[in-house]
This record gives C-alpha cells, sequence and structure tokens, in this order.
C-alpha cells in the first residue's frame, strides 16, 4: 500500500487535491471515482506519510469542531472559524482545504482520509462511524481523547530524557570549551618540553588543533549528519536505532511502547463500533517498526480467512504472552474493547516503571563517563603545568 497525490474536479465543477491510499495506480484512480473526483494528475508518493501538524494544535481543533456542531452550526462554517482562529500555518492550511473539500461535497471523513499528514488514518474512520450512526460529535470527541492518551505518553518519555539529554549537551559544551579555547594555550609549553611532554598532552594538542583548523569541516558534517539520520529516521530507515532496541532492557520499553499504542488504539476504534479488521489495520498504522506493521498485515490477513484476533497474535509471536492471553479472554468473552483497555493501562504502568529504572541507570551512566572524560583532560593540563618546574633553565 502507498500513497498517490491526486489533483483533480469533483463532479460540481469545484477543484480538489490531496492523497489516496491504495495497493496501485488503478485502484486510486478507482476510489477517487468512487468519491466522484476526476483526477488531471494521479502521482505515486511514499508508503506512510508522518503527521506534520502539533499533536497539540489537531486535539484542540477537534474539540473545538465538536463543540461548534453541538451548537448547531453548520459544519463549513464550523470548519472555516477553525481555520480562521489558528496560527499555525500549515494546519491552518490543511483546514482551509478541508473546508474547500466539505464544500466540495465530500464527507468530512473522505476529506480528512485526503489530507494524511494532518489528519491520522483512525481520526477518519471514527468520524466516519459518527456521520453513519449520526453522532459526530461523539466521534470527534473519541478521536480527540485517544490523540490526548498519546500525547500524555510522548510527553511523559520526553520528560524523562530531558535531563540526560541535558547532562550530554553540557558536557559536550565543556569538552568542545577545552579543546577549542584551553588546551591551545599549552602548545608553547610542549615545544619548551619536547620529548619530556607527556604522550597524552601532546595527543590533546592534536587534536584540539584539528578541532580549530577544520571547524567548519566537522560542523558542517555534523549538521549534515543530523538531517540523514532525522530523514533514514522518518523513512524507517535507520539501522543504529534497530539495534539500539535490541538491548534487552530498550527491547523492553519498546515493546511496552508499541503494546500501549496498539491496544490504546484497538480500543477507541472498537468502541466506536470500527469492524475488527479494520482496527487491526488502523493501529498498526501508528506503529513505528515495520516489522510489527508487517506481521499485523499477516495479522489481518488471518482475521480476513476466519481466525481469531488472539490466535493470529500468537502465531506471529506479537507482544507479550500476557497481553495475548488477555486478548484471547476478551474474544472469548466477546469484551474486547475492554480487554484492550486494561492491557493498555497495564502496559502503561510497565512503561512508566521501566523507564525510571532505566533512567536511574543512565543518569549516572552519563555524569560517570563525562566526569571521567573531562577529569582526564584536567588531570593532564594539570600535570603539565606541574611539570614546568622541572624544565632547565
Amino acid at each position: 500500500m502507498k500513497y498517490y497525490h491526486y489533483k483533480g474536479v469533483r463532479n460540481n465543477g469545484l477543484t480538489v487535491k490531496g492523497w489516496v491510499l491504495a495497493e496501485d495506480r488503478p485502484e486510486a484512480l478507482k476510489q477517487l471515482s468512487e468519491r466522484g473526483i476526476k483526477p488531471f494528475t494521479v502521482q505515486a508518493g511514499q508508503g506512510n506519510i508522518a503527521l506534520t501538524v502539533p499533536i497539540r494544535d489537531l486535539l484542540a481543533s477537534l474539540h473545538e469542531l465538536s463543540s461548534l456542531r453541538n451548537s448547531g452550526m453548520p459544519l463549513e462554517r464550523a470548519i472555516a472559524m477553525i481555520a480562521e482562529s489558528l496560527e499555525n500555518g500549515h494546519i491552518q492550511a490543511s483546514w482551509k482545504e478541508l473546508g474547500n473539500m466539505v464544500r466540495s461535497g465530500m464527507s468530512l471523513s473522505e476529506a480528512m482520509l485526503s489530507l494524511p499528514d494532518t489528519f491520522p488514518r483512525f481520526v477518519a474512520h471514527l468520524v466516519k462511524i459518527g456521520e453513519a450512526n449520526g453522532q459526530l460529535s461523539s466521534a470527534l470527541n473519541s478521536a480527540a481523547e485517544r490523540l490526548d492518551e498519546e500525547l500524555k505518553l510522548r510527553t511523559e518519555v520526553r520528560t524523562a530524557l530531558t535531563y540526560p539529554a541535558f547532562l550530554i549537551v553540557i558536557s559536550i559544551v565543556v569538552v568542545l570549551f577545552l579543546f577549542l579555547m584551553v588546551i591551545p594555550n599549552f602548545a608553547a609549553m610542549v615545544g619548551d618540553m619536547g620529548a619530556r611532554s607527556s604522550m597524552s598532552l601532546q595527543v590533546l594538542i592534536a587534536i584540539s588543533f584539528w578541532l580549530r583548523d577544520y571547524i567548519w569541516f566537522w560542523t558542517t558534517g555534523s549538521i549534515a549528519l543530523g538531517f540523514l539520520i532525522r530523514s533514514l529516521q522518518k523513512q524507517g530507515k535507520f539501522p543504529i536505532w534497530g539495534l539500539i532496541q535490541k538491548i534487552s532492557g530498550i527491547k523492553q520499553l519498546v515493546l511496552a511502547w508499541e503494546t500501549v499504542q496498539f491496544c490504546g488504539s484497538m480500543q477507541r476504534l472498537l468502541k466506536q463500533g470500527v469492524k475488527l479488521l479494520e482496527a487491526v489495520n488502523l493501529s498498526a498504522e501508528a506503529l513505528g517498526r515495520d516489522e510489527v506493521r508487517d506481521k499485523l498485515i499477516l495479522v489481518s490477513k488471518t482475521i480476513q480467512q476466519g481466525g481469531t484476533l488472539g490466535a493470529a497474535l500468537r502465531e506471529q509471536n506479537l507482544f507479550t504472552p500476557l497481553a495475548q492471553r488477555m486478548i484471547e479472554t476478551g474474544e472469548a468473552a466477546a469484551n474486547l474493547p475492554d480487554s484492550m483497555a486494561e492491557i493498555a493501562r497495564l502496559y502503561q504502568r510497565t512503561l512508566q516503571e521501566g523507564m525510571r529504572r532505566a533512567l536511574s541507570l543512565l543518569e549516572p551512566m552519563v555524569i560517570a563517563v563525562m566526569g571521567f572524560l573531562v577529569g582526564g583532560i584536567m588531570v593532564s593540563l594539570m600535570s603539565a603545568i606541574m611539570s614546568i618546574n622541572d624544565l632547565p633553565l
């Protein structure tokens, strides 16, 4: 499955543009025809489109749209008011485009599906259910609650990593200051001491001169490497991250994170009446690892052939045995949404506790490593200073 970008005209003559998810170009053309769109261009894009708007802004917009609809305001007018109130340029442009699509005759859910960089697909499908049963405001609130849960979880992770990241940045700044500003002043001393100067000090001075002489080279290279890593990460092609995830402690945290994302999304979708097969496909899109998404595609095929979700997850060895058993129990009791909610709560606690344990080890490790590095540099410099008294007069 990949996204195809289209530009076309509706039957009423209004121009529209957006994205459509399809297996190939003929299927994309078929979907556009079913939506009443005659495309001018249909160009293949990428397999996955990341969200490019702040989740907080999207969350607030969905709550606002729900409130405006509850007050009886027409949908087109409500969307226009939200677009006028937004300050972020990209999300404002997306809401204006959403309004144009709705005015052209598209349903709200179809318009949201055409803007995957602004509206996650599970939001569009919840809205589609709300349109069908006449409970659009409730569906919008449910989608906002799902985004709110994900936002809180991401905020907790970022907050937990802030202090270690701060320590690493400060340590790097201190080391660069020593190499660029302090150590070069000892070059003349090394020349006076000749062979009697320590090898460690000579190495430090050589590194210092290299950093100073090639500052534009390594700064430009660092910035380029940062952009490259970010680009590969967005495409899911960053092998170092894959290796990090295989570390025992990190692997357990990643598994807990994926379990919370999958089960939380499944609970919301099933509760709103989304069919099991569609809920699995939509929940899979929220996961970051291609390996897990590929396995969930196989799970979907098993369900399509008449299998159960729990058995399919066990067959693909997805998530933990405990989560698999709880899902099987929920299916047997015809109470799968509540089981998913309980699994999400359980593994959210596991994730939080695991992060606390990991950080309790990470912080002293960072302090010890950077202390050893800075301390080693200072010892070499102090040894050189103490050796001045040994120079012949």
